[in-house]
């Protein structure tokens, strides 16, 4: 699917791309349909990372043009290549300090025609881009939420292109280019902020589903490998350590999945931005790790050029930072943590997993690009000790007590004046993050009704240990270590390759589990 290019060497075919985006763009417009738009991509790209991302740069700008609720430009620019013109050289994920300015064309009736001038840099798509979705300011001393305004500019405003050679996601074209003329202001004026908050709520998944997608496409051939390949007269997936490690390798693989599903089936309520945080922030990151770990167990064939194990690994690494930096995304975490520990309503997990079990997978509208802020600021949090001690779940992790060292921590951080230091902030926004894949995990477990998956829950629980531990560490704060759990026995299996494709296999452990649950007394 790439092309070589006598300017750039072997790319994206951007000609094969505008002519696909159409039907993307059909998925999210007039309907806001987020799984189906994705499904789209991977039907038409292949899940190549280079055009899923190119796709999905283009895909965010187009929805810009929707949060700022201008559907005749967002009809009548379908046939063409967007990207987002944010990122500035001296402030990277700090739009507050742009530099680019807009200014009102005199004589302009309707009031939307600025020039646009100014340098944008580290951009996707935009040498081959028709449309720009730019931030500008109107008023260059201003650095408040309400200095930004957004705006269309066409390729005929945009000059100087120069491409900026990446690490990641080498067949496609990065530049920094120069802005000079005109553009159409979207939305309100000084609005920019809260049309790309609204945009931002549904990129999120956008962005995970890339991460998750590189997964299923890395970790089976990773796999087919050391199942095929011979060393010291066996296949290395049947010596215990290697299949140790592609065991949990694959247990993770498996419940990443689960997690970006379980955040689709909740995320058309208040859960949107909670779901889309932790996706953005940690999923993204244990992502990363995962796809570094499958390469090294893979060896030298996941260096070769055509392999997937290694393409994977490394274009992952552009996700946790494309379009809101994971940081910032747990910083919004962790101002729930209080309302999340406190939390005293009581939820049936009947109910939770007989709706994952009809939805895991389902392509439903949530519309959520135009999701109320003020339904998605305060998540419906519940009871989740009871809710866990409620699942049943045949490990002893003392729920109740693991909140109550939640609760202790974050006293002990306040009790130092700690609270608004940013390293505390991110640690108890992260923290936060691990609780909710402990409660994923158990879900997860719950939800196929398999055995199989129980270590998953084992595997949560140590990382929250982990973080918890280090966090106590780092800070020689007073409170307790938690004790990690000790895993289950690896399984005894006649075929490692089959049992491991198996537990990949999440819609097929779904599937396999749809019926009727008892509702708890």
């Amino acid at each position: 699917m790439l092309i070589q290019d006598p300017q750039f060497g072997k790319i994206v075919d951007f000609d094969y791309l505008r002519r696909m985006m159409r039907r993307v763009y059909d998925r999210i417009f007039p309907e806001f349909q987020l799984l189906s738009a994705m499904h789209m991509s991977t039907e038409l790209f292949d899940d190549d990372p280079s055009y899923l991302i190119a796709a999905g740069a283009s895909m965010l700008a187009y929805q810009l043009l929707l949060a700022a609720d201008e559907h005749e430009l967002a009809e009548k620019c379908k046939d063409g290549i967007f990207t987002l013109g944010w990122t500035e050289e001296h402030s990277g994920s700090d739009l507050l300090s742009v530099r680019t300015t807009a200014t009102p064309i005199p004589g302009d009736s309707s009031g939307r025609q600025y020039h646009i001038k100014g340098q944008k840099w580290l951009i996707n798509n935009s040498y081959h881009g028709d449309y720009h979705i730019v931030v500008a300011k109107i008023d260059p001393t201003q650095d408040g939420p309400r200095s930004l305004s957004l705006f269309l500019v066409p390729r005929s405003s945009t000059h100087s292109w120069e491409r900026l050679p990446a690490h990641v996601l080498e067949n496609m074209v990065l530049t920094k280019y120069q802005i000079d003329g005109p553009g159409t202001l979207l939305g309100k004026a000084g609005h920019g902020l809260s049309i790309i908050q609204r945009m931002a709520m549904p990129s999120k998944y956008q962005c995970t589903y890339v991460g998750v997608q590189m997964l299923k496409r890395a970790v089976p051939p990773a796999i087919e490998h050391l199942a095929k390949k011979k060393i010291f007269g066996d296949h290395p997936l049947n010596f215990n350590n290697v299949f140790r490690q592609m065991y949990n390798i694959s247990l993770q693989a498996a419940f990443y999945d689960f997690v970006f599903h379980r955040a689709m089936v909740f995320n058309g309520g208040s859960f949107l931005q909670f779901h889309g945080t932790m996706l953005k922030s940690w999923l993204l990151l244990r992502i990363n790790e995962l796809l570094g770990k499958n390469l090294l167990v893979a060896g030298s064939k996941g260096f070769l050029k055509e392999s997937w194990i290694g393409k994977a690994a490394i274009d992952s690494f552009i996700l946790p930072v494309f379009d809101g930096h994971y940081t910032i995304n747990t910083f919004m975490s962790e101002k729930h943590a209080e309302r999340y520990l406190s939390a005293t309503q009581r939820i049936d997990p009947a109910v939770r997993v007989e709706q994952m079990r009809r939805e895991l997978f389902v392509e439903i509208n949530h519309n959520e690009i135009n999701a109320k802020p003020s339904e998605i600021r305060k998540p419906e949090f519940f009871d989740y000790a009871q809710y866990i001690e409620d699942c049943a779940l045949p490990l002893d992790i003392q729920p109740r007590t693991l909140l109550t060292q939640m609760r202790t921590l974050l006293n002990e951080i306040e009790e130092r004046d700690l609270g608004n230091d940013p390293d505390y902030r991110y640690k108890v926004g992260d923290l936060l993050h691990w609780f909710e894949a402990l409660l994923a995990s158990v879900e997860f477990w719950k939800v196929t009704a398999d055995d199989n998956y129980l270590n998953v829950v084992v595997q949560q629980f140590n990382g929250l240990a982990n973080t918890l531990n280090t966090i106590i560490s780092e800070g020689g704060l007073t409170m307790q270590f938690l004790q990690p759990l000790r895993q289950l026995p690896m399984p005894k299996v006649e075929n490692v390759r089959e049992y491991l494709m198996r537990l990949l296999d999440v819609p097929g452990a779904v599937q396999r589990a749809r019926q009727p649950l008892p509702q708890m007394p």
